[in-house]
């Protein structure tokens, strides 16, 4: 399962998972047109689409008994979906009805989706959880809410990691850098460019680097790897 799975990092991701091998189920909320595109975009694949609402437990806990049904046990989740592009504001002017809506989807939304999955997961004895990360997580100016959401995710995903690692249950976070995908390739060149400026390397990242970095995670490998943070950034920072 790949939430958010029809754009951006997150197609990118569903494209690596589904040449590897997997059975990936791109998930996404609204957008019919977008989705049908990103499955044009998985030709050669076992790719397919399901519409869900990761904020809705009902909604997640259907879903996953459905691809039980269709495809196999889920045995693998990686939660790409995110609310962001909102116009900056600082502590002070951000409404809580704002802050609440992004933490709803940013945080609440990677609980849930996490908690359809893992008793399945559990039956299994086997399972990979995945969240995508964020230069957010060292706080960001104007973005209290996703910082903050993002922060709650390493939370999330290091009790996870805790909680089953005995179950032959991993979780870890991919956290990008600027990356040259999504609602970033919308910015002004010059944006982008001073961007590019501030990564050591020179240069924009590709989604698909941070899907061959999901893809370890996702894999037998990877199977002694849990509770770890692994940027992916060009050297923004280090450590």
């Amino acid at each position: 399962i790949v939430t958010g799975g029809t754009r951006g990092i997150g197609l990118a991701i569903s494209r690596a998972l589904g040449e590897a091998g997997a059975s990936v189920i791109m998930v996404y909320r609204e957008n019919e047109e977008a989705a049908e595109l990103a499955l044009s975009h998985m030709a050669g694949t076992d790719g397919s689409l399901y519409r869900a609402d990761v904020r809705n437990p009902n909604e997640m806990r259907k879903m996953v008994k459905t691809i039980g049904e269709l495809y196999g046990p889920v045995n693998t989740l990686v939660h790409s979906a995110f609310r962001s592009g909102r116009t900056p504001q600082k502590v002070h002017e951000l409404e809580v009805s704002a802050f609440m809506e992004d933490i709803e989807t940013n945080l609440t939304g990677a609980f849930i989706a996490s908690r359809a999955c893992l008793p399945t997961m559990i039956a299994q004895k086997w399972g990979r959880i995945i969240f995508i990360g964020s230069l957010a997580m060292r706080g960001e100016r104007g973005r209290v809410a996703y910082s903050v959401a993002k922060n709650g995710v390493v939370g999330l995903f290091k009790t996870i990691a805790q909680e089953y690692a005995r179950t032959g249950i991993t979780a870890n976070v991919v956290s990008p850098g600027y990356i040259d995908a999504g609602a970033f390739v919308t910015l002004d060149d010059k944006i982008k460019a001073a961007a590019a400026k501030q990564v050591p390397q020179g240069r924009l990242g590709q989604a698909e680097e941070i899907a061959k970095a999901v893809c370890y995670f996702a894999s037998e490998d990877s199977g002694y790897t849990t509770g770890q943070i692994l940027n992916v950034n060009g050297g923004v920072f280090t450590g």
